[in-house]
């Protein structure tokens, strides 16, 4: 198996997970780094051992650091019903009862995603990284985790601490919906998209005019700086004029774009569940997206719509309660 795929071991008892075996690659090239700075240290006449020595010293922990950080671990004990995170595969460093867990999520960034273990007291947090990054929802391993480990661990937090049934609230003052005659039309922001939207395309087209301020790029920089801005503008006033709406009589659930664009009807029959998506960006985190699943009986795959993007695990927790209130 390669080294930047996540690998597991499922016992009767216990799953073992290694989602940190890309350090070690990440040390063995630091190992050809740190020898290429040690040799260019020699070779520009540094003969005095000592000199040397922190250097290499430094150099070489931080390389023991990286590998040793290949051999990371989390352990799922049945035995005690605790989950464990062992640094370097012999330092426990988490240590939380199964009790304690809500379940695995998935985080995405910059186009990539990975598995991670949310707890209770923080469901859309940071989470417990579970696996390596993968580029597509069609990797094999990707897969392979989602079908064998994940439900395996799904049964060991249910066996020690079942989920309670859950009861839909009963709702009548909604924060996030606009209640019109039995249809219920998602709020919405829409001053930063107009304002970014405008923005570009006053941009695009003041830049395709004898005005321009941008001069010094050829004619396909110059094409697709212009028609870039103008689409992108265009896509975020769209957006911000795109409507959600909630129809109980009809009981369906419409997305209407100005554009056409991404347009969606589903029926409340056809719901499946709800999915949080994570995302960052650069490391830094930027919201949690709500997006609804659905199956129409005939379809080759469900299929999902985001209905919102929070920042806060109790908005996030509102929300879904009301968008259950209007579908129940």
């Amino acid at each position: 198996m390669s080294l930047t795929k996540t690998r597991w071991k499922i016992e009767s008892d216990r799953i073992v997970i290694y989602p940190y075996r890309s350090f070690f690659i990440l040390g063995g090239a630091l190992a050809v780094v740190f020898a290429g700075i040690i040799i260019a240290f020699r070779s520009i006449g540094e003969q005095n051992v000592i000199g040397t020595l922190p250097v290499a010293s430094f150099l070489f922990f931080a390389l023991a650091l990286f590998i040793m950080g290949g051999f990371t671990y989390i352990l799922f004990d049945r035995t005690n019903n605790r989950m464990k995170k062992m640094l370097f595969g012999i330092i426990p460093v988490r240590s939380i009862p199964f009790d304690k867990l809500q379940g695995v999520n998935i985080i995405t960034s910059m186009g990539s995603f990975n598995f991670a273990m949310f707890t209770k007291a923080n469901k859309y947090g940071r989470g417990i990284n579970l696996s390596s990054g993968y580029g597509k929802d069609t990797d094999t391993n990707a897969v392979a985790f989602s079908n064998e480990v994940i439900p395996l661990i799904h049964q060991f937090l249910d066996a020690a601490d079942p989920l309670p049934q859950e009861k839909t609230e009963m709702i009548t003052d909604y924060q996030y919906f606009v209640s019109d005659g039995g249809i219920y039309t998602l709020k919405s922001s829409r001053i930063g998209l107009c304002c970014s939207g405008i923005a570009l395309l006053a941009f695009g087209i003041h830049e395709s005019t004898a005005f321009a301020w941008i001069h010094d790029v050829n004619i396909i920089g110059k094409l697709c700086l212009t028609v870039g801005a103008i689409i992108f503008g265009i896509l975020l006033i769209s957006g911000a004029f795109t409507k959600v709406t909630f129809n109980t009589g009809t009981r369906m659930i419409e997305r209407k774009s100005p554009i056409r664009l991404g347009n969606y009807q589903f029926a409340f029959e056809h719901f499946v569940t709800f999915q949080t998506v994570r995302r960052t960006y650069n490391g830094i985190y930027s919201g949690t997206e709500v997006n609804i699943h659905f199956y129409k009986p005939g379809d080759k795959k469900e299929r999902a719509m985001q209905l919102s993007t929070f920042r806060n695990t109790r908005k996030i927790e509102r929300f879904i309660q009301e968008v259950k209130s209007i579908m129940r």
